[in-house]
């Protein structure tokens, strides 16, 4: 098998009748598979790491909400992992943008819906650490899927506390990512980076800069205050946009009533 096609005998193993490459190779590749006349998502793993059996897990764990693909299949094939994993029939959300632009309702609407297929992850204690548009994606129906909980930890896990290096994305990451505070990574953590997602689907920009250290400037200075042009994304940023994590919505339900439908 190359990190470019897969194999014949993996072809005929899981009697896939067509295939279509759909990301790139390295540790991950993935197609989009029919098997039967229903198409899945096969993911190739080259090494089963850490952060392949966290995401595993979750999807395992919550299975049942519709908001988390659901994994039909895992199995050993050579030296490879294989996992057979639902096939969500849409875009993600970096696509759709111009789509939630100016349309308050529309973009709490969704926020909300992706905070509720969270909200059993938040109170089992995991924290996702990477939402952001590219993450999110739309089904055909309009309803997301929180996709990429490899990153994603349990807070009672030994290796989330204490500070250094730490995978985020810095156009979507809070103020403790940037800072490398792994102590203060928590479901509020998720908040914040929820508020950046509405503030960007609603204006088509980010609230604190178009630059990495524009952005980190403004984390520095405090300067987290902003002003989309419309009352109900404004009282929902400022709600999560505090630069201490304790200033926050302690309590999830608290977080949910700042998001006004």
């Amino acid at each position: 098998m190359t990190s470019i096609e897969p194999s014949k005998a993996l072809l005929k193993h899981f009697n896939i009748i067509d295939y279509e490459r759909a990301s790139p190779g390295g540790q991950k590749t993935v197609f989009i598979v029919t098997i039967a006349s229903q198409k899945y998502a096969l993911k190739i793993i080259k090494v089963a790491d850490e952060r392949f059996e966290r995401e595993v897990k979750i999807c395992k764990q919550f299975d049942g909400n519709k908001g988390i693909p659901v994994i039909e299949r895992i199995e050993k094939f050579g030296k490879d992992t294989i996992i057979l994993e639902e096939y969500i029939e849409g875009n993600d959300l970096s696509e759709l943008v111009s789509e939630y632009v100016g349309n308050a309702p529309k973009v709490c609407k969704l926020i909300h819906t992706a905070s509720n297929i969270l909200k059993p992850v938040w109170d089992a204690n995991y924290v996702h650490r990477d939402l952001k548009p590219p993450n999110i994606r739309i089904r055909v129906n309009g309803e997301p899927v929180i996709l990429d909980f490899g990153i994603a930890r349990a807070l009672d896990d030994e290796s989330i506390t204490g500070t250094g290096i730490q995978p985020y994305t810095w156009p979507f990451a809070s103020p403790e990512q940037f800072d490398g505070h792994k102590k203060l990574i928590s479901y509020r953590t998720d908040f914040f980076c929820l508020g950046i997602i509405a503030y960007h689907l609603y204006t088509n920009s980010l609230p604190f800069g178009k630059t990495r250290d524009e952005i980190d400037r403004s984390f520095q200075d405090n300067r987290l205050i902003v002003d989309s042009g419309n009352e109900s994304i404004n009282m929902f940023c400022n709600g999560v946009f505090k630069h201490n994590p304790s200033e926050r919505p302690r309590k999830i339900e608290s977080f949910l009533n700042l998001i006004k439908l």
